[in-house]
């Protein structure tokens, strides 16, 4: 009994370690920001839903890819301000290179009269407070990331008259049962849309509404939004799709067919990108979604310089463990290295994140 017992142990040990030494060293960032606190009823149960079901999706993301590190960035309630976003653009993700941006929206959206971008503003209980989705984006991208998945579920309409909110169309019925296909049979096609190209940024906005065009939104989420779950996990469960071109389509045109089946008229907007860094080239200035002041200028700049230690930091981690495999080291003294790394890096943030604010002090 005690040599079974033994055995067994022996088993599982090897298996955590093959499973700490097969993981990804990619971060997954999940940024919600999420207008919860609407006085709509359906905005705030839809946002609940939303919400849960991307919570889901992360955590199936994370067990496929073998990814050990998830950071949110929660936007809502209170957090739900234009400044807040700033601050969690500008300093909170300290490090985005070659890991998954994952943004999420839900809340009001418009147009400006005559605006050419494709992308509605994002609104945060003002017009004062709103911001063009393609200055998010921009700015996120220029951090380098290895793929940028955009969720937005908001209107996309002109509006000019603004002394009222954007306007929105909510629908309080019982959401469509749908079955789900089984997640997890092949991994191979959902590994491989998310997997890391180098010099490639893969970008995927997933918006519910195309210009011109309404969002309808209801207690599960919406039509628009679980079309994303459904599609995800068809490719989890060994779909055949493609490419991510393909599966923006199947969401559009499900979203579309299943909407004028209620009646409504929802056309999406789907769209896939990549954008390619084959050279290094000098960043420019950072931009700010609001004016900040000459201190938090400072504080920006410094966390500029924290990005920059952190990324040639995690560097050199990656080639001392391409060395350590590549002079043949042992499991054991791998994991043992992967184990100092990441302490390593977690008292560099934290020295960091201390530096930063002491700095922040001196601005209030």
């Amino acid at each position: 009994m005690h040599y079974f017992l033994r055995f067994m142990l022996c088993l599982v040990g090897l298996s955590l370690v093959t499973s700490f030494t097969q993981a990804e060293t990619r971060h997954i960032h999940l940024i919600k920001v999420f207008d919860n606190e609407n006085h709509d009823y359906v905005i705030r149960e839809g946002c609940r839903s939303i919400g849960f079901g991307i919570d889901q999706e992360v955590h199936l993301l994370a067990a496929n890819l073998g990814i050990l590190s998830v950071i949110e960035y929660d936007l809502s309630g209170p957090n739900f301000t234009l400044k807040r976003l700033d601050e969690v653009l500008n300093y909170d993700m300290s490090y985005q290179e070659r890991d998954i941006v994952i943004f999420a929206y839900v809340g009001h959206g418009f147009r400006d009269p005559g605006a050419s971008s494709p992308y509605p503003n994002l609104y945060f209980r003002s017009y004062q407070e709103s911001v063009n989705f393609g200055e998010i984006q921009e700015r996120i991208l220029e951090k380098n990331p290895s793929l940028l998945l955009n969720i937005v579920v908001a209107c996309n309409v002109t509006i000019t008259d603004q002394s009222v909110p954007p306007p929105y169309q909510s629908i309080n019925t019982p959401p469509e049962v749908v079955t789900l296909p089984k997640a997890g049979r092949y991994g191979t096609i959902y590994q491989g849309l998310f997997a890391d190209e180098p010099g490639v940024a893969k970008t995927i906005n997933l918006f519910s509404a195309e210009r011109e065009n309404y969002t309808f939104i209801s207690n599960d989420g919406g039509i628009f939004f679980n079309e994303i779950l459904y599609t995800l996990q068809e490719v989890l469960g060994g779909a055949p799709y493609n490419s991510w071109s393909e599966i923006c389509a199947t969401i559009s045109n499900r979203t579309v067919t299943r909407s004028a089946h209620k009646g409504m008229q929802q056309q999406p907007l789907c769209e896939y990108s990549v954008r390619l860094s084959p050279i290094t080239v000098p960043a420019s200035r950072s931009r700010s979604l609001f004016e900040p002041s000459a201190c938090e200028l400072a504080a920006r700049e410094l966390r500029k310089d924290q990005r920059e230690q952190l990324h040639n930091l995690r560097r050199q981690h990656r080639e001392s463990m391409r060395d350590a495999r590549s002079g043949n080291q042992s499991k054991a003294d791998r994991r043992l290295l992967a184990q100092e790394q990441r302490v390593q890096y977690e008292n560099r943030k934290l020295r960091h994140e201390k530096e930063y604010q002491r700095h922040l002090q001196q601005c209030q």
